[in-house]
């Protein structure tokens, strides 16, 4: 679905983009607005597709095999996205696929586990994601780690989404709601209490917050400030 806006930032309409049958999640709109790209079983297995806006000439990007999750890099030259490892169905790892070219390349090889969410820093160069109990900054051109453990103690980390500045990280920890990375410091701290909420779109200012949640009985989309 998509949602068109007033400069108020109220929604004024709602109306399918998508609407052929097939499962589709994780819709993204590229940096420029003229593609969005999304993960889809209409092929009978997940895999990332990109699509016009209108879902006109929409095409699968992923390759062979389980993949889901898509995110654009800041130029829209770039995905990252989780696939399945052919012989360990249950083992993600993050690739980056490269449109023009479509050259694939992996970007981490775990043999336990799956990561989740890479989301861009605005440099380009660097990507946050989940991985277990920790969340990782990656930097794609010389492939060194920070690693941040989860602020309580072995509870899964998720959905992690880097502010437009760069200067923080909002992730979820399970059971625990959202928290806070101040990415200078190291420093976190929980900012939302809601158990549930998950999948963060941050405003282009760094101060809101859009999400979905049950935390009303079924699941929503939520907006919340951020501090």
């Amino acid at each position: 679905m998509r949602a068109d806006t007033d400069d108020g930032g109220r929604v004024v309409r709602v109306a399918p983009v998508l609407d052929d049958g097939a499962r589709n999640f994780h819709v993204r709109p590229s940096p420029g607005g003229e593609w969005i790209a999304f993960d889809s079983d209409r092929d009978g297995k997940r895999a990332v597709y990109v699509a016009r806006p209108d879902g006109r000439e929409s095409r699968k990007v992923s390759g062979v095999g389980y993949a889901a999750v898509p995110s654009w890099s800041p130029d829209g030259r770039r995905l990252v996205f989780v696939r399945a490892e052919p012989d360990q169905p249950q083992v993600w790892n993050l690739w980056q696929l490269t449109l023009t070219s479509g050259d694939l390349r992996r970007l981490t090889s775990y043999r336990v586990g799956q990561p989740w969410g890479a989301s861009w820093f605005p440099d380009g160069r660097r990507i946050a994601y989940s991985h277990e109990t920790a969340l990782v900054i990656l930097d794609l051109e010389n492939g060194l780690r920070q690693v941040y453990e989860s602020p309580r103690a072995a509870r899964l980390v998720r959905t992690p989404a880097v502010s437009p500045s760069g200067n923080e990280i909002l992730f979820q920890v399970f059971r625990d709601g959202v928290w806070l990375l101040d990415v200078n410091s190291g420093a976190m701290h929980r900012v939302l209490d809601d158990a549930s909420a998950e999948e963060y779109a941050w405003s282009p200012n760094g101060k809101q917050v859009a999400y979905h949640s049950r935390r009303a009985g079924r699941w929503g989309l939520w907006v919340a400030a951020v501090d």
